[in-house]
């Protein structure tokens, strides 16, 4: 009896484990990302390889439009870099992509200002010995799209025989409608 009692024992205690096999893992839940991805253009430029301005995004103060009277694209950016304020503008011919070196009738230009009142300084491209001024349009959309480039240029202050030279510069607006 008492063997009798052991194997019911064990049978019981063995029944639970008689239909156990490998479950895979549940499938790890879904996560869906609901917060809104911004990519906001790069508008930047190095100024006598000391300040970096990385300036703010600002739809409404950085765009690019085509002027069709005169065949040109012009640039403006204007923003800040923490609290230092910046703005450069840059125009070359069509609107295509491309490099741009200065030409002597003055199709591109590349203008830059740098602080705000008492402070603030413009540099614009004065004809002289080592004087270069290079823009590289990347990426060249429909209107409302993106104009994308690099640029580059020895600049002077107006007014000054101070120089100042412009390296690692960066533009990425909208293109607003023609003009």
């Amino acid at each position: 009896m008492k063997k009798l009692l052991l194997i019911l024992l064990l049978a019981a205690a063995a029944i639970p484990f008689q239909n156990c096999s490998k479950t895979p893992p549940d499938d790890p839940p879904i996560i869906v990302d609901t917060t809104k991805k911004t990519n906001n253009p790069i508008n930047s430029f190095k100024f006598n390889n000391i300040t970096t301005y990385n300036l703010a995004w600002d739809s409404t103060n950085m765009f690019g439009t085509y002027r069709v009277g005169s065949d040109q694209t012009n640039i403006v950016v204007e923003g800040y870099s923490g609290s230092n304020y910046a703005t450069f503008n840059l125009r070359f011919p069509g609107k295509a992509l491309g490099t741009y070196k200065f030409t002597i009738d003055n199709t591109v230009n590349v203008e830059v200002n740098t602080g705000t009142g008492v402070k603030e300084k413009q540099y614009r491209w004065e004809d002289a010995a080592g004087r270069d001024m290079i823009i590289n349009v990347t990426k060249y959309d429909p209107v409302g799209g993106h104009i994308k480039g690099t640029f580059s240029a020895n600049l002077q202050e107006a007014g000054s025989i101070t120089t100042g030279n412009i390296s690692a510069g960066a533009f990425e607006v909208y293109r607003s409608a023609d003009e």
